[in-house]
């Protein structure tokens, strides 16, 4: 049997469980992010009582650019509660602080029903979503109705130039731009296959007119992985 290949939009770190299963399994990985990242100074962070982060991104632009007070610490958001989208996310953020709060799937929509669930039926809150200038605001769309959102742009987010042609048996993306960016300038070859981190990245690529798409079950590398995996023959 030929060795599979896969692509996969994110740039592949040496504990990635995405690469270990695949390679494991006899899988080429490669990775590499279509996107460029860039920091976007804040001064001020409005008040809120969340901080809800959509990606691990947003945690790290958001701590490492925040404004401090002169002792090192920030002087902000001493009793806001934080709150993450799925697993991956949480985890980043409790390097950063003390208590996570709440801890969605990953999943937008499922996310905001717990998220209402848990905290809709107290007096109207604000949440403060840091997050990247060019996002879907889907989660922000969930729960306008019941919370006042706020979206606070800490880092730019702009596809590369010229993004790389991959002929690997399977396509991975990993955020609705990642897929605009590759699409932008390459078809889908006949025999290759595509693989959604989530609902907002398969319905982008609906949108571009890609008929076949496979949705990880879960929106981490090791669910990545196993979509990858259910796709051999």
């Amino acid at each position: 049997m030929a060795t599979r290949s896969v692509f996969i939009s994110r740039n592949i770190s040496p504990a990635s469980p995405f690469a270990a299963r695949l390679r494991e399994a006899g899988w080429l990985v490669e990775g590499r992010a279509l996107i460029r990242l860039s920091p976007i100074k804040f001064r001020e962070i409005p008040p809120a009582d969340f901080i809800f982060f959509t990606s691990r991104n947003a945690v790290r632009f958001f701590f490492n650019n925040a404004p401090k007070g002169p002792d090192g610490k920030m002087e902000i958001l001493q009793h806001a509660r934080w709150a993450a989208i799925g697993p991956a996310t949480a985890k980043a953020l409790a390097s950063f602080v003390a208590t996570v709060d709440f801890t969605g799937i990953g999943d937008p929509a499922t996310t905001a029903t717990a998220f209402r669930d848990t905290y809709g039926q107290q007096e109207r809150k604000t949440i403060l979503f840091p997050a990247a200038r060019h996002i879907r605001q889907s989660l922000i769309a969930l729960l306008s109705d019941d919370f006042t959102c706020i979206h606070l742009e800490i880092y730019d987010n702009r596809p590369v130039t010229h993004a790389p042609f991959s002929p690997a048996d399977v396509l991975v993306f990993t955020s609705p731009m990642n897929a605009q960016a590759y699409f932008s300038r390459h078809p889908l070859l006949p025999n290759q296959r595509v693989v959604a981190i989530g609902r907002s990245t398969a319905a982008t690529l609906a949108e571009l007119g890609l008929s076949e798409i496979h949705t990880a079950a879960e929106p981490t590398e090791s669910g990545l992985a196993e979509a990858v995996l259910c796709l051999q023959p």
